[in-house]
């Protein structure tokens, strides 16, 4: 009977080792996914178009009718536009997890909240006038960024990250 109990322990105790092992790959996958989400999300905002895009966003001035918009804008209307509609797109990847909010904060918070707020006044004119939900996930991401501004350190990454040595800084670094 000791061998038979002894036999069904061990069969116990590979089950339990096997089902931490098939947890740590679950958080290890998941965290991979994480960081490729991260990368991909990098990309089209980081295309020379998408930064143009959101350094002429930047430089309007706050408050323009669609008119102003228009006439500041003139052939970049378009670029804007497309900017807007990649933010848009991102929102529900953000909504649904795929992207973590503290990843597309950490990259993204100040140009969002940039964009919803000089291009706020055509957004709301246009949804008046008949597409009530042009930009809602780009509003929805802008109030999300506004949020999280109180979590966020606003030095600048060069200050923040002086003492930094190795990944397992960041954590701590983040904090202060």
């Amino acid at each position: 009977m000791h061998a038979d109990l002894a036999l069904q322990a061990i069969e116990t105790g590979a089950v339990a080792l096997g089902v931490l092992f098939g947890l740590i790959q679950l958080r290890q996958l998941r965290l991979q996914r994480e960081m490729q989400a991260g990368i991909e999300l990098l990309r089209p905002l980081q295309a020379p178009q998408a930064a143009e895009a959101q350094l002429t966003i930047h430089s309007l001035p706050d408050g323009l009718t669609e008119e102003q918009l228009r006439h500041n804008l003139g052939d970049r209307f378009g670029s804007v536009m497309a900017m807007l509609a990649l933010l848009e797109s991102l929102g529900p990847q953000v909504a649904r997890g795929h992207v973590p909010i503290d990843m597309y904060a950490e990259q993204y918070r100040r140009i969002t909240i940039i964009c919803w707020s000089k291009m706020r006044p055509y957004i709301e004119r246009r949804r008046r006038d008949g597409w009530p939900n042009l930009c809602e996930w780009l509003q929805w991401l802008a109030e999300r960024m506004d949020e999280r501004s109180h979590l966020l350190n606003n030095s600048p990454a060069f200050e923040r990250f002086r003492d930094w040595k190795t990944a397992a800084d960041y954590q701590r670094l983040c904090k202060n």
